[in-house]
């Protein structure tokens, strides 16, 4: 079964580096007692070091209270709203942050990084360019502009701007593996395994790199070395449940058929309606001879997902050993007009 997962994973990360206590500011509006806010201001900088987000939540209020044109202390209380999963607020108080200081990077890097993370469609682009232009150049904010290419396909340019991310910052685990998902893209499977190999090396506990690093494996053939990576992201991380359809479809390779129904009755399990894992549990039918069981997976895929085209294709391939070629071929035909380049083969089969 060829498969064509989604082998990365967007991590959003927010890191909490010790911020700057507040310091007179000349490009903003002063408004209000701004020594009061500074003082607010400075008590949340604290609390986020000691990571009690709440009360640094709350200080922060009374920062731009004291005084609403304080940039920084609106900048900050938008770290702070997306620590604590309040997104929507966390962006509004980027968005007036860039209202109060068109010149201010790091307002524009974080209205793009919560925009990423609610994935509302807006300027990410153009406002991590204006960060960079602005002087809000580190690692982070060319990571981020790296991964929105990426999510644009636009692969050789997200590489470039992750190789910058990476000169800034060499031990940026989630870089690594992101400029792996790029070369992935870009069919460099090789360049892929050396990059999602760093990410592990760098950070042992990044488990979304070693099912990305397994699956660049399957595409070189090193079956052995994936599912050694797929043990390794599931003990790190149950609730990757998309690799047990990964593990099972290299344990269908290499022979282990039980190994492979394990996994994919794991995953229909848990998602019922899972296409793969459907597949999965046909294929492994059909490579136990079981033609009827094998059948009945097949139609339940395509009754859920009648444009799967691989589904048609291994029916098709069913078909023909029970001996209905005419049927086998309509399903060929399927799979053809569905993009599945393997089936013209066996459509040949049928002209004869």
């Amino acid at each position: 079964m060829n498969t064509h997962p989604a082998i990365w994973t967007f991590m959003m990360i927010i890191l909490f580096y010790a911020s700057g206590k507040a310091q007179d500011d000349n490009q903003t509006s002063v408004s209000g007692n701004r020594k009061k806010a500074e003082q607010a201001y400075n008590r949340g900088v604290d609390k986020i070091a000691a990571q009690d987000y709440a009360q640094a939540l709350r200080e922060l209020d009374d920062a731009v209270l004291s005084d609403a044109g304080f940039t920084e202390a609106f900048i900050l209380r938008s770290r702070v709203k997306y620590q604590l999963g309040d997104l929507s607020s966390a962006l509004a108080d980027a968005e007036r942050a860039v209202e109060l200081n068109a010149f201010s990077g790091e307002a524009y890097f974080y209205r793009a990084f919560i925009s990423f993370a609610l994935d509302t469609g807006l300027v990410k682009r153009t406002d991590l360019e204006k960060a960079i232009q602005l002087g809000y150049n580190d690692a982070s904010a060319y990571y981020h502009r790296g991964l929105y290419k990426l999510m644009k396909y636009q692969y050789s340019d997200a590489i470039h701007d992750f190789n910058t991310a990476i000169e800034k910052k060499p031990n940026y685990a989630i870089a690594y593996n992101d400029r792996g998902t790029a070369r992935y893209r870009a069919e460099d499977y090789q360049g892929a395994i050396y990059d999602f190999r760093v990410a592990v090396n760098t950070n042992p506990r990044l488990a979304v790199a070693y099912v990305n690093m397994g699956n660049a494996k399957k595409k070189v053939g090193d079956y052995q070395g994936a599912l050694v990576d797929f043990n390794e992201a599931l003990k790190l991380d149950t609730t990757l449940v998309e690799v047990y359809n990964y593990r099972g479809e290299a344990y269908l390779i290499t022979g282990n058929i039980e190994m492979a129904r394990n996994d994919f009755e794991n995953m229909i399990l848990r998602h019922p309606s899972d296409a793969f894992a459907l597949c999965g549990m046909g294929n492994v039918h059909l490579k136990m001879n079981e033609l009827d069981q094998s059948l009945e997976y097949y139609n339940r895929v395509i009754s859920i997902y009648p444009e799967l085209g691989e589904a048609y294709l291994n029916r098709g391939l069913l078909l023909e050993l029970k001996g209905d070629l005419e049927n086998a071929c309509n399903d060929w035909q399927m799979a053809a007009s569905l993009g599945i380049e393997a089936s013209l083969e066996y459509i040949k089969e049928c002209k004869k």
